[in-house]
């Protein structure tokens, strides 16, 4: 890594990283200095005064090779590194162990929602339109590990060497093309043997004071938790209203039960931190009123810590939204005799689907999304 001082222009380079920083030079009250990467990664940007406690300043998400960097200049000397990062959900389902789907059935596709044709002109989502990246991985080479059953995957199912994917007598594997003229199986070329990949485990966001969310009422109704932009923190979350109006990040430290009445305002996002062992979501409750096709699956996004080791999802209907829990048994209860529509991507350490469920990855989450 290279480390630049502001005052200093202290240089030091490490070959652990291809990135690297140069050209450091003050302009007005700002400090700026060039980023010089591959083009289509995503750098972090991080801030030092004494070379041992680093701190997040900036995510260059740009894809140039080379991308200027300014920020507010500190009256302080102060060090500054560039390390790469990856984003969370680069597949629709990933685990470190395995995933079965158990249900009657499951369909896994992709789209983007950078691409306005996904969309009808009143911006709702044009469900016949798919593509095929949805992928699925896994780190674990057991048999067991990849347990499809009949679920129709439009993308590639990746394993470790030596791992087996177990598929049903109607399930398959595929393009658009290979399930359009109604093949079953494995498409040739679509199952691969990958490099495990490694799972970082989910941390609090530092750096911010969290305080205990209060009620409040908006346009004549009462909610328990009123959530603007900022941090909060709760011991335990039970079934209750919310109102979130703003870019809210909640820390339960406990177990947690999302249910009652959430409401995401459009513009407003919820990052829910849960540290407890157990986490139920019922996202029946949760009314996502962002309309924005880029934003809508990460206006709300589960972070399971290390230890919370099992999540409970149900509901029925559509929902969107992203779960990132490394550590976590998830388990989606699929909605019976009515289809589940999950768009969004998961991250866990097994997933488990029962019933019927279509899962629609977006395919922005793998360059936009949340990076580590």
């Amino acid at each position: 890594m290279r480390v630049i001082g502001i005052f200093t222009w202290l240089a030091l380079v490490c070959a652990l990283s291809a990135a690297t920083l140069s050209n450091p030079r003050r302009v007005s009250t700002n400090f700026e200095f060039s980023v010089t990467g591959e083009s289509n990664a995503i750098y972090a940007i991080e801030a030092s005064w004494d070379l041992q406690n680093w701190t997040r300043v900036a995510t260059n998400r740009r894809f140039g090779e080379v991308r200027l960097i300014s920020l507010s200049a500190s009256a302080q000397q102060e060090f500054y590194r560039v390390r790469p990062v990856r984003t969370l959900f680069t597949a629709a389902l990933a685990v470190r162990e395995s995933i079965d789907f158990a249900g009657s059935g499951a369909t896994v596709v992709s789209f983007d929602s950078r691409d306005p044709s996904y969309f009808f002109p009143n911006g709702s989502l044009d469900v016949t339109r798919v593509s095929d990246r949805a992928d699925i991985t896994t780190n674990s080479a057991l048999t067991n590990s990849l347990n499809l059953g009949n679920a129709k995957v439009y993308g590639h199912v990746r394993a470790p060497q030596d791992g087996v994917v177990l598929l049903g007598p109607g399930g398959s594997v595929g393009s658009i093309l290979w399930h359009l003229i109604g093949n079953i199986g494995i498409e040739p070329g679509w199952y691969g043997e990958g490099t495990p990949r490694v799972f970082v485990d989910a941390e609090v966001p530092t750096g911010h004071v969290y305080v205990t969310p209060g009620p409040g009422s908006v346009d004549g109704t009462n909610y328990t938790y009123l959530l603007a932009d900022g941090h909060y923190t709760l011991p335990e979350l039970r079934p209750t209203s919310m109102l979130v109006t703003g870019r809210a990040t909640l820390h339960v430290s406990g177990s947690a039960q999302v249910g009652g009445r959430i409401v995401i305002m459009r513009n407003a996002s919820l990052d829910l931190y849960v540290g407890g062992p157990s986490a139920a979501i019922n996202f029946s409750a949760v009314s996502n009123e962002n309309r924005d096709p880029t934003t809508f699956a990460t206006a709300f996004a589960y972070y399971g810590l290390p230890g919370n080791t099992n999540v409970a999802v149900s509901g029925t209907g559509a929902f969107a939204g992203t779960f990132y829990a490394p550590a976590a048994n998830i388990t989606f209860g699929g909605g019976g005799n009515d289809d589940v529509d999950f768009i969004g991507a998961v991250v866990g350490r097994n997933i488990k689907v029962n019933g019927r469920m279509n899962v629609r990855y977006d395919e922005a989450l793998g360059i936009a999304g949340p990076a580590w």
